[in-house]
Formats: C-alpha cells, structure tokens, sequence
C-alpha cells in the first residue's frame, strides 16, 4: 500500500504516514527571510529554490507527504505585495516544486495541497467561492491530497464563529468536490477547543460530514494528542486520524536560529508517544523544523519501530 492508498483507506498497522513540518520555521533557519504567508508567496516568487531544497531536505529525512506552500498563493494573501494577480502561477510554481522534490525520491511521496490558512479572510460572502476556486488550481497543478483548514487560527479568533467555522466546512466541501484525497486540519488549544471555540469532537464529525477523508488535529502537547486520539475512537473509527504536534515557540530561540539538540529529541519522543498511541498520521506543527524531523527520523531509526518508515512502494 503506498502513501496516497493509506491516506483514504483503513491503515495499515504499524504504518503512520509522516507528514513535513512548519515551512516558516524551517525557512527562516535556513536564513529567509519570512514570517508570514505574504512573505512566502514573495519568497516563491523571488527564490523558489529555497523552498524546493527545503521539500527536498525534508524527502531526506524520511517524510511521506510532503506539503506544498500553497496557504501562501491564494489572491488575497498576494494581494498585500501586489501580485494577486499570479495566484494561479504561483499556485503552479508551489506544486510543481514540491512534485518535482517528490518525484526525486527514490520511494512513494505524496504532494499535499493548502486550501485555507490565509491572514487574510475572504468576505463572508466569497468564503465559498474563494476556496472553490483555489482548491480547482490545486487539483490542476497536480496534488494528490488537499489539507483544508479554513482561517489561521488568529483570524479565525477575529471574526465571529460562525464564520470561522463556515471557512472551515467551505474548506472540505471544495477540496472533497475535487474528488481528491481531503483531509481536514484543525488547530486546537489546550481545552481542546478550536480558537472559534468549538470542541474537537463537534469539528470531527462536521468535517466527516462535509466530506473529510481523514482527521488532522494540529495540537500543543502529546497529553492533548493523546486526549484527542483516544476520545475519537468512537467518531471517527472508520477513517484516519493524524496529529501535527507543535514545537514551544523558545525553541527556536537559540543563536543560530535552531533548536537546542536536547529540546528537538524531547519533541521527538513526545511524537512516538503519539505513534504508540494510534496516531496514524504524525507530522510537524507550528514552529517544527528541519531539526525536529531529523530528531523524529534518527528515533525511528534506532528503536524497534524502524519499521514505520518503510518504504511506500
């Protein structure tokens, strides 16, 4: 079975998928100069090798779907830097890097898509257009999964909750109408709840109702994650359910712009935690970085759950 197959299917035991990790973070200490998703789409633009050495690293390090910078190339979040009007190019160039990254691998590596995930929202009365339209460029660029999350969670925390939560079902409708693989993303808090204030279990079954494939829960602790994972087992047992785990933002605090060794194998050890648990996709969240997932693939590597990262062939 390779990646795409476990993504919409019953997985495999002892399979997790690995999923890459914040884009952002690793950029930035790789010395680019980003710091928000306007930047990224300049950065795609002006120096689009640093983002496909970045998809390539992050290939090296074991990852199975690889996601391209796609929150960054929506209309409105180039319109800031007056290049709305190279959305649909963009949205080509962000794929077609990490395709070509992907399709370097000498094993199976999916491409996944960003629907949602701008700072800056659409009206109230273009949410659905706006995503209609970025998940067909999507779909047309070549991705195979499209990961829809609606607004980040700050400009999610901004507007009212129902429109927050409107993005979101907006999100997995126009990505399921692809007929691609859909995975709904969610960022909740410590409460479990999302930054709109609805509780993780609600989000779940909206998501599988509108048509999600499979879960993902971008959380800040693996006892959250583990919360998650085992609460859900009644919801979602036919589907699967994935966590991106955070990094602490002083991680990233250090001199050279990295994490400290002993804090990247911390987060790492925390992620296998997730992976004993059930998590059956794991991957990076806010503020992860090259270094967490080399401190994630040397774990793998070295225990007796090697195996995880066989090769999807």
């Amino acid at each position: 079975m390779n990646a795409l197959e476990a993504s919409t299917s019953r997985p495999p035991v002892g399979r997790p998928l690995i999923i890459s990790g914040d884009p952002l973070a690793s950029l930035r200490c790789r010395g680019a100069a980003v710091s928000s998703n306007t930047a990224l789409g300049r950065l795609l633009r002006e120096s689009p090798r640093a983002v496909a050495e970045l998809h390539e690293q992050e290939i090296a390090l074991g990852i199975d779907v690889v996601r391209a910078c796609t929150s960054a190339t929506t209309t409105r979040a180039l319109a800031p830097i007056g290049m709305a009007f190279r959305a649909a190019a963009l949205t080509g160039t962000a794929v077609e890097l990490a395709t070509e990254a992907a399709g370097a691998a000498a094993r199976r590596v999916a491409v996944a898509g960003i629907l949602g995930h701008t700072a800056c929202a659409p009206m109230v009365d273009r949410i659905a257009e706006d995503y209609a339209i970025h998940a067909a460029r999507l779909a047309a660029a070549g991705c195979e999964i499209l990961v829809a999350c609606g607004f980040e969670p700050a400009q999610a925390a901004s507007v009212s909750p129902a429109v927050a939560r409107l993005a979101r079902r907006a999100a997995v409708v126009n990505a399921s109408a692809t007929q691609l693989a859909t995975w709904a993303l969610v960022e909740i808090d410590g409460a479990g709840r999302t930054p709109d204030g609805e509780g993780f279990e609600e989000v779940a079954r909206a998501a599988l109702d509108s048509g999600a494939d499979a879960l993902l829960f971008e959380v800040a602790s693996a006892e959250l994650g583990l919360s998650v994972l085992r609460r859900l087992e009644g919801i979602a047992h036919e589907v699967q359910v994935g966590l991106l785990l955070s990094a602490e933002p002083s991680q990233g605090d250090a001199a050279d712009g990295l994490a400290p060794a002993e804090v990247c194998d911390a987060w790492a050890a925390s992620a296998m935690r997730l992976i004993e648990a059930g998590a059956r996709m794991l991957g990076g969240g806010a503020g992860t970085t090259l270094a967490h997932l080399g401190a994630l693939a040397k774990l793998l590597r070295t225990t007796q759950r090697a195996s995880l990262l066989r090769r999807a062939l």
